[in-house]
């Protein structure tokens, strides 16, 4: 391949056969020269098949060419498909070309990954263990970057993939270093393989046009922008964030305040009133503390008046008592007599009743001895019926000891278990061979059987082959079955386990369609390819993944699974049936196919069958140009030829191209005769199966016959062996039940001892019971004499008691008697008594209500001392009813005043403290907003100019790019009000009547995308502030004439001076393109003929026999 890369170069560009100096490096070279050398020298060897990579082109010197950051080489080993390789690349744009699969993404991959990013920039493997070369444990990647003025030497990073860990390694100038300090690293020198500006693998090419303006903005800055003005865009989008929310949070604050000073201005009336109402409650309350002051007051002089009517009362009774004393002496003495007598009586009456208790103490006491008495005779009762039954045990238990001693006497024969024991086991070693036997021969007939059940299957099979030869869909299958066995395997597999689906799903076209009129069977087939009449169709998106589950990974079978979400009547014939006709068309290739609707809509979607026209007729010239003017028809069969016609409607409407074929004979949908060679060979094969079978009936009779003399046998011994167990297991029964005889005598002995001893206890038990009886009737005797003196004890007390009573009586009558006689001096007494008793009470009275009175003015002059003077003052010469009659005039007052709601005021004042703290933090945020907005205009008035300027120069360049290929490219920026959402647009047009259009991932073609992408990149070459940039086969979808401007664009502005380093991954070349001496064309060679020794192949030797070859043909 590199002979011809380097044909391809412009004569006037590179071509010169006399001077080979450009080839003085050996590409086989392992080591590195950097120095004295051209610059355009690269290599990369590569194992197993020794892949080389080799230099066409050179630069003047390498060490002023190449930036600092700038890849001066890079090493791989076991690294995806390299097993070893050196790759020395130019310090301007670096072309990597080479067949698909030869390694030229591997080395963007080692870029990406040696540089210390991550996988997912390179829209591949998740893992980094993923890029280990299959067969190996460990891949090392080492990359040589160029360093800054001040540094010494070269930056080397070296890391190390382990694939058992998942993990890495680093090195940095040989000395192990961390993942954050290559990072670091990077950054300094300004490298960003995480920027799709800058580093666009393969698998990310679609996501540059899909990438959002916002993020493409930010991603150009990236790329082409100093790193200030990332820092102000990053800025000036906090602060207008922090501004917007400041905004919001002060319009809150200011709806906020304006509610509260209206809601305070609506309760102002309400706030009066209740102040008011406050004032008059609180006079009341002074008041009523006056009115106690006043009680007070008025008790105080109570207290004084009763004290001095008491004294007087004391006075005057004392008199009296002086002058009645004589009268007064003889009915004392009689009422002292009268209350001596009634505290006898009282004690009389105490000694009745504890003489009555001790009655009924002693009456209780005697219920219960004979209560006891009763339980000894119940005792007694039982311990007697318990004797009973122990002397009937007794008797019974000698009564078995006389038994048994005469069972001992009675010796059984003897037993010998060991003669019982080997009749037993000659019997079942007998049963064992038999089972062995009858296991073998019955495994010889399951054999007969599965071999007699496979040959029933095959028969069954053969006759439905033979049946299915005499119809058309037998035929199908039958051929299906004979050309196409995966095919026939999974359909076998789908019929048996159609439940196991949500729909049906569908065999292929072959066998489920059919063609209505065999005239255009061979027409509409060829409309289709193979793998049409041989796909299965599914109609969900779950049976979809079952079939593809167990048909591709469990059965690894080659088939075809497709589906199709719409309905066949949403694929609609491009013109009419009339229309059609007119066209010289029979209809469409739909319309003679008949089959299950979803199969039918599956081809329409694949293959386009409802807008393929079909004719049985040849068509001339005219009707040809009539159907390619239409431009409805786009591919149609007519007699012996099918026609394609494609249009490239972006080059107008005249541009397409034609495709001719002839029809061959279809292979599917015939009706064909039936083959009478394969019909005889499958009768034959019936003749030869039934024959196998008749063998194979009899020998499964024979074997079936064995196996019942077996089974005879087996019963046979079985009986034996149940005979002898029986016989012996009631001979050993007889044997053992006489060998327990002498210990079950000694139980019976211990059991006659134990009842023996029971008796004798049971004896002592019922004298001791006997004895306890008989102490209980004598303490019941005695208790029963108690009980009679106590009853004669109460009869006394009770004489006394009524004898005191009586004397009683007769004392009080004489005091009455002699009280009447000076009840005129006894009158004055009790007058004088209840007048000294009433003042008594009232002194009391007065003084406990002057003491309540003074606590309840202690108590409010200690709680508010600052209103003693006013309430002193209210009190002042007034009585407690002129105070009262004032808190009643307030009270009324109060009364017609309307009760507004007791929180109002509360809220109010409330509402005044948050009115307060919103007006000073408003203060505060409209001095934090214009420093906001003072900053934002600040950094604004620097940022702004420079991105415009920025934007300009890439907007020239892109569309100076766009108007080389007759085209129109934008770039702009889109400038809102919220800086997050700043953006850049890039604009483009391909075609003279359209107007300018948004790059999207989906408005324009792919080759238009790649075209506008690689456009824009080449735009930013110029401002690029990372030192290098990769970009991986964006030409691929590119036609000759768009791919031919962007190269020659790219060379231009890659190989300017003072430009960044760039590498071009690409596949493929056309002839004739444009090539610049300071360009490094690295070739990756491959195949299985390559020798194993990378240093044997030499592209520059090669290049001198072909300049020599040229020159003599010339």
């Amino acid at each position: 391949m590199a002979p011809e890369s380097s044909r391809r170069r412009r004569r006037s560009d590179t071509e010169n056969p006399d001077n080979d100096s450009e080839y003085q490096h050996e590409i086989g070279s392992p080591k590195r020269q950097r120095l004295n050398d051209d610059s355009n020298r690269g290599s990369a060897n590569k194992e197993p098949h020794a892949r080389q990579a080799n230099s066409t082109s050179r630069e003047d010197d390498m060490n002023n060419g190449f930036q600092p950051g700038a890849i001066v080489r890079v090493t791989v080993e076991n690294f995806v498909t390299y097993e070893k390789a050196e790759f020395l690349p130019g310090p301007h744009l670096n072309m990597v070309v080479g067949p698909n699969g030869t390694g030229k993404s591997s080395l963007v991959c080692a870029i990406c990954l040696g540089l210390g990013y991550s996988p997912k920039h390179l829209g591949r493997a998740g893992s980094v263990k993923e890029f280990v070369k299959h067969g190996k444990d460990i891949a090392t990647i080492e990359i040589e970057l160029q360093k800054r003025p001040k540094d010494t030497q070269n930056w080397v990073v070296k890391v190390q993939i382990r694939r058992e860990q998942n993990n890495q390694k680093w090195w940095l100038n040989g000395n192990e270093s961390s993942h954050k300090r290559i990072h670091a690293l990077m950054h300094k020198l300004k490298i960003q393989v995480d920027n799709l500006c800058q580093f666009l693998p393969q698998d990310r090419v679609v996501e540059f046009a899909a990438c959002t303006p916002v993020d493409l903005l930010r991603e150009t800055l990236r790329a082409a922008a100093p790193e200030e003005m990332l820092a102000w865009q990053r800025q000036l989008q906090e602060l207008d964030k922090d501004k917007k929310e400041l905004e919001q949070s002060t319009h809150g604050d200011v709806e906020t305040l304006r509610n509260l000073e209206n809601r305070q201005q609506g309760l102002q009336a309400d706030v009066d009133r209740l102040r008011e109402r406050e004032e008059i409650v609180e006079q009341i309350k002074n008041l009523r503390s006056a009115l106690v002051f006043a009680k007070y007051t008025e008790a105080r002089t109570k207290f004084k008046d009763a004290k001095e009517r008491k004294k007087l009362a004391e006075r005057s009774l004392r008199r009296l008592e002086h002058d009645a004393g004589p009268s007064l002496e003889a009915v004392n003495t009689k009422q002292l007599y009268a209350q001596r007598i009634d505290e006898a009586i009282s004690g009389r009456k105490t000694a009745l009743k504890n003489a009555e208790d001790v009655s009924k103490k002693l009456a209780r006491d005697t219920s219960t001895a004979s209560e006891n008495l009763k339980e000894f005779e119940n005792s007694i009762e039982a311990e007697r019926k318990g004797f009973d039954a122990k002397r009937k045990e007794l008797s019974q238990s000698k009564s078995r000891i006389t038994s048994l001693q005469a069972d001992l006497r009675n010796r059984p024969e003897e037993f010998n278990p060991s003669d019982f024991n080997q009749k037993i086991r000659g019997e079942e070693h007998r049963q064992r061979e038999l089972e062995g036997e009858q296991r073998e021969v019955t495994g010889q007939r399951e054999d007969i059987k599965n071999k007699g059940r496979s040959i029933n299957n095959e028969i069954r099979q053969v006759e439905e082959n033979i049946k299915s030869l005499e119809t058309q869909q037998g035929q199908q299958l039958n051929f299906m079955r004979k050309h196409f066995p995966d095919l026939a395997t999974a359909w076998d597999w789908i019929q048996e386990n159609k439940n196991e689906f949500e729909k049906e799903v569908f065999g292929p076209p072959m066998i489920s369609c059919s063609i209505k009129d065999e005239r255009y069977s061979d027409q509409v087939q060829s409309l289709l390819q193979a793998d049409d009449f041989t796909c299965f169709t599914v109609q969900t998106k779950n049976d979809y993944k079952k079939l593809s589950d167990q048909l591709y990974r469990v059965q690894s079978l080659s088939v075809v699974i497709r589906s199709c979400a719409q309905p066949l009547s949403a694929f609609q014939r491009p013109v009419s049936m009339d229309e059609a006709n007119e066209l010289g068309l029979d209809g469409f290739a739909v319309d003679f196919v008949e089959g299950p609707e979803p199969v039918l809509a599956m081809l329409c979607a694949e293959k386009r069958l409802h807008q393929s026209g079909v004719s049985l007729r040849d068509h001339n010239d005219a009707q040809y140009d009539r159907l390619v003017r239409s431009g409805k028809v786009n591919s149609w069969a007519a007699g012996n030829q099918s026609f394609i016609v494609r249009r490239r409607k972006e080059y107008g409407p005249q541009a397409m191209t034609a495709v001719t074929k002839s029809i061959p004979q279809g292979r599917f949908w015939t009706s064909q005769p039936v083959d009478g060679q394969e019909k005889r060979e499958m009768n034959k094969r019936l003749l030869e199966l039934n024959g196998e079978r008749d063998v194979f009936k009899d020998q499964y009779r024979e074997l079936q016959g064995r196996i019942q003399d077996i089974e005879d046998q087996k019963n046979n011994i079985h009986d034996n062996i149940v005979r002898l167990k029986a016989e012996k297991n009631t001979l050993q029964k007889e044997y053992q039940k006489w060998q327990s005889l002498p210990e079950k005598i000694e139980s019976e002995e211990r059991s006659k001892a134990a009842h023996e001893q029971s008796l004798r206890d049971a004896r002592k038990r019922m004298v001791e019971i006997r004895y306890e009886w008989d102490e209980a009737v004598l303490r019941r005797a005695q208790l029963v004499l108690r009980h009679k003196e106590a009853i004669e004890s109460v009869r006394t007390a009770y004489q006394a008691l009524l004898e005191a009573e009586i004397r009683g009586v007769e004392a009080h009558s004489d005091v009455v008697g002699l009280m009447a006689r000076n009840s005129h001096i006894m009158e004055r007494l009790d007058a004088e008594k209840e007048t000294l008793k009433q003042a008594t009470e009232d002194a009391s009275r007065a003084r406990e209500e002057g003491n309540r009175l003074s606590e309840r003015v202690q108590q409010m002059i200690d709680s508010e001392p600052e209103k003693r003077d006013l309430i002193s003052e209210l009190c002042e010469r007034r009585t407690p009813e002129a105070i009262q009659d004032d808190i009643g005039a307030e009270e009324a007052k109060l009364e017609c005043m309307h009760t507004p709601n007791p929180n109002v005021l509360r809220e109010f004042e409330k509402r005044a403290e948050e009115i307060a703290r919103l007006t000073r933090k408003m203060t505060g945020s409209t001095d934090k907003l214009n420093g906001i907005t003072q900053e934002m205009e600040e950094l604004r008035s620097k940022w702004e100019p420079r991105l415009d300027e920025l934007v300009a120069q890439v907007n020239n360049a892109f569309a100076y790019n766009f108007e080389q290929i007759s085209c129109a490219g934008e770039v702009r920026v889109h400038k809102p009000d919220d800086f997050d959402a700043w953006a850049l647009d890039i604009m483009v047009r391909f075609r003279e009547n359209e107007t300018l259009q948004q790059l999207t991932a989906h408005r324009q073609s792919g080759g238009e995308r790649a075209v506008s992408t690689i456009f824009f990149l080449m735009a930013l070459q110029s401002l690029a502030q990372s030192p290098f940039r990769v970009v991986d086969e964006i030409n691929q979808g590119m036609d000759p004439r768009n791919e031919r401007m962007v190269h020659e664009r790219m060379v231009e502005i890659a190989c300017r001076e003072h430009s960044s380093q760039y590498f071009l991954i690409t596949p493929k070349l056309l002839t004739g393109l444009r090539y610049d001496p300071k360009m490094r064309v690295l070739c990756i060679a491959s195949g299985e003929h390559m020798p194993r020794e990378g240093q044997k192949l030499n592209f520059k030797r090669c290049l001198r026999v072909q300049k020599g070859l040229m020159t003599a043909s010339a």
